[in-house]
């Protein structure tokens, strides 16, 4: 009788060990609490930011050479989607006209949950504002065939969305983050030639015979030009986080 009921306590200390191990194999990860903040801002990219121009150097040996002496973007909204505990999607109204020589100019800023987050899209959405602003606007000068500084301007009043893709990241509780947009006016004219660029018909003739050349589209009117810009746009913008 005693050794029946010693081997029933074995058994069932036995039972007891291997429930506790699995009960530690498991155990369910930790759920990390609190929450993180974003902060987005945007700025042209390029040699010479901090200064009154930007120079764009040659991609291809015939592209035009622009020296950028203003850019701003309206930025209607950025929108947030990535993959944590559960789908975080999330998007914040900017409204607001943001000179990107600037270098701390700020779009706005989005409170996370604290957690990884994998295959993390943003959504850069531009527009006309209600005001004046348009969607993008690039000034700048660049010398012509002729050997003389003529002017150029490079805007749009029409909706532009730039999708971006962010490598994964981990959003510590408390912790600060920050987004930038980037801007590279370097590829604004891929492609487009000097001699090309002065195909374009709508320019303005001003003092010593100074021409501004403009490639500015706000409706449904065909602009030279304009596709070939558009086109390079999706190329322009980029994104980077970086822990603050």
């Amino acid at each position: 009788m005693t050794s029946i009921t010693f081997t029933h306590f074995y058994i069932f200390l036995l039972i007891i060990s291997v429930a506790t191990s699995c009960k530690k194999d498991n155990s369910p990860e930790k759920v990390t609490s609190g929450h993180g903040d974003i902060s987005y801002f945007a700025k042209a990219s390029g040699t010479g930011i901090k200064t009154s121009t930007v120079k764009s150097n040659s991609i291809l040996a015939n592209q035009v050479s622009v020296n950028w002496s203003s850019a701003s973007v309206y930025i209607e909204k950025i929108s947030f989607v990535g993959k944590s505990n559960n789908l975080i999607d999330t998007t914040i109204v900017v409204e607001k006209n943001a000179n990107i020589f600037s270098a701390d100019a700020l779009a706005g800023i989005i409170r996370l949950p604290a957690g990884s987050y994998k295959d993390v899209k943003v959504k850069l959405f531009l527009k006309k504002s209600p005001y004046s602003e348009l969607a993008f606007n690039l000034g700048g000068t660049f010398i012509n065939t002729q050997g003389i500084r003529d002017s150029l301007i490079v805007a749009s009043s029409l909706p532009f969305e730039a999708n971006l893709a962010v490598t994964d990241i981990i959003i510590d509780s408390e912790d600060n983050y920050k987004v930038t947009f980037n801007f590279d006016l370097n590829k604004v004219l891929t492609g487009i030639s000097t001699e090309l660029l002065q195909t374009v018909p709508s320019h303005i003739i001003g003092p010593n015979n100074l021409r501004t050349y403009a490639i500015w589209k706000g409706g449904s009117q065909d602009v030279p030009l304009y596709g070939q810009v558009t086109t390079n746009w999706q190329t322009v913008a980029s994104v980077a986080i970086a822990k603050q």
